[in-house]
């Protein structure tokens, strides 16, 4: 279901989906939160943000990868782009993750780019620190319907919607590069 409450259309192969505009899917994730963003041709189609609270095991990485199918059929998605943290914040858990995330895409068809977190600040304006608080804003004036997100996000004691927006900062980014 999108943000609008209508359910999508299948994916059925058309122009515009063969045409330079691509979807791409953004995906930041640890294992509790997954952020999701979609856009399509320089515009924000889709976000969410993911809570799975249960303690880590096979059936986690099982539910996390299930809870992307829909959203791969829906909006035909042709390209994924991952928010890969520092080194030293992997787990062998988030490494798993990671792995059958890559995996599915794979068997998907579906090439799966990985970008390194601290690259997302690139988006942040120039001469202005490089903090989250300036690329949710930064991303917040790009699309709009995340300024009720970051406002949230700044209210909040503890962070749950910044991988929401690492998601549509690595999807932009990537839009951005090519």
């Amino acid at each position: 279901m999108t943000k609008s409450g209508k359910i999508g259309q299948p994916c059925t192969p058309s122009l515009s989906t063969r045409a330079s505009g691509m979807v791409t899917l953004g995906i930041s994730t640890n294992t509790r939160l997954l952020g999701l963003a979609i856009i399509k041709q320089g515009a924000l189609v889709d976000y969410s943000i993911h809570l799975h609270k249960s303690s880590w095991s096979p059936s986690k990485v099982t539910e996390i990868i299930t809870s992307l199918e829909p959203c791969v059929r829906q909006y035909c998605i042709k390209r994924v782009c991952l928010s890969i943290p520092h080194e030293y914040h992997q787990t062998k858990e988030f490494k798993a993750l990671i792995a059958r995330i890559r995996e599915y895409f794979e068997k998907q068809n579906i090439p799966v780019y990985a970008q390194k977190s601290e690259a997302i600040y690139d988006l942040c304006p120039q001469g202005q620190k490089k903090t989250k608080k300036h690329l949710m804003q930064a991303l917040s004036l790009r699309y709009p319907q995340l300024t009720f997100c970051q406002q949230k996000e700044l209210r909040n004691k503890n962070k749950y919607y910044y991988k929401l927006f690492e998601a549509v900062a690595v999807a932009a980014l990537h839009e951005e590069n090519g």
